[in-house]
């Protein structure tokens, strides 16, 4: 029984892992330790549903410790992840053309999908993951010479979030033994896997590309600080600027395979009971806009057929994903102004493909243009 535990292990993390070899498995007990690995940008690409457009260029862990409970208990406790660091960074392939196939499909990734719900994937869906520190880089290109127009460059955005932890539920969201959890799915035709998903606190920043001062748009003879625009408002040079701190929340997550085992539906309930923005700046929010304009830009980069989406073929067909936040509180400051908002129980809910993230940033990015009408660059 021991060997099939290790060599189950051991086939989940080489799809997960990038050029990991079995020397790198040493099974010390019930422990397993691994430090300074590169995770499969492919899987991960399409495994969360990432636009073909967006390139997972990063992907690395500090120190992984998996341990796993008895023989005795294996269907009924999860393995135990735990990462002290994880960090992704998520770029806009320059490439990218919508009319080509891609040309790093996840061949290897997709080949270990789709041919049945074997033990291995019972103990991957079973896992009971903790991070401590989660980095994610989001880089877009925005506009380039090429396109014809002004040539702009949005910000980077930063998210760091602590104390992440992801764990298997039953369709109640308690936490049960396994085996009961795994009672959902049968004679159905379908397989369910219920986790829920919770962190201490998150921040956003946005971080000034090095592009963002070489644009054509701030000129070649004058200092920025020094540029207005059209209005005669001031123009000043961003230099990073954090817009939201100390975000706590959870996730409901329903998984729904079908039963080759292929990704068919993904639904995600996100709740965050108070997000707070105490000042951001007006070059801040001019900043902020920029982003959300580049992230759209990226979104819609051209018109998407079917073979550019071979990238994603592991990504769930059908996603719902729900976010409720309580409580919003947005404070925006400058030497002449003070401008400060307040929403209370905000419900955000949309069928997409893609991540949850990219869903609020469309539609916080058409709130602050309407009601602000301030220039996006």
């Amino acid at each position: 029984m021991e060997s099939i535990m290790a060599k189950a292990l051991e086939y989940t993390l080489k799809y997960w892992l990038k050029s990991f070899t079995r020397d790198q498995f040493k099974l010390q007990g019930r422990t397993v330790q691994l430090s300074n690995l590169d995770l499969n940008g492919d899987a991960l690409h399409s495994s969360f549903g990432f636009p073909p457009v967006l390139s997972v260029t990063t992907a690395r862990v500090g120190k992984l410790e998996i341990m796993l409970p008895s023989m005795s208990n294996v269907q009924t406790e999860p393995f135990i992840v735990q990462i002290d660091r994880l960090n992704l960074v998520l770029e806009e392939n320059s490439e990218f053309q919508p009319s080509e196939n891609p040309t790093s499909c996840t061949t290897s990734s997709s080949s270990s999908k789709g041919s049945g719900y074997g033990f291995s994937d019972k103990i991957a869906d079973g896992m009971t993951v903790q991070i401590h520190t989660v980095n994610l880089l989001l880089e877009t290109r925005g506009s380039a010479c090429s396109q014809g127009g002004a040539t702009w460059t949005p910000p980077m955005a930063s998210i760091t979030m602590h104390n992440f932890l992801l764990y298997t539920t039953n369709e109640s969201w308690e936490v049960v033994n396994l085996k009961e959890a795994r009672e959902f799915s049968s004679n159905k035709k379908y397989i369910y896997v219920f986790k829920k998903l919770e962190w201490e606190s998150m921040s956003f920043d946005l971080l000034p590309h090095p592009d963002m001062f070489t644009d054509a748009t701030l000129g070649s003879s004058q200092e920025g600080e020094n540029l207005r625009d059209e209005d005669g408002a001031k123009r000043v040079l961003f230099g990073g600027e954090r817009l939201i701190e100390g975000i706590s929340g959870e996730a409901f997550i329903t998984i729904q395979r079908t039963e080759l085992n292929s990704p068919f539906g993904l639904e995600v309930q996100l709740h965050v009971t108070e997000a707070v923005c105490p000042a951001l700046s007006e070059p801040g929010l001019r900043a902020f806009l920029r982003f959300k304009t580049g992230l759209y830009v990226c979104l819609n980069r051209g018109n998407v057929d079917l073979k550019a989406q071979k990238r994603s073929t592991e990504a769930a067909r059908h996603s719902i994903v729900s976010i409720v936040v309580d409580h919003i509180f947005l404070c925006i400051k400058d030497s002449e102004f003070q401008l400060e908002l307040l929403m209370q129980s905000l419900h955000f809910s949309r069928v997409i493909h893609l991540i949850m993230f990219l869903c609020i940033s469309f539609s916080m990015f058409f709130f602050f243009f309407f009601f602000f009408g301030v220039p996006l660059f």
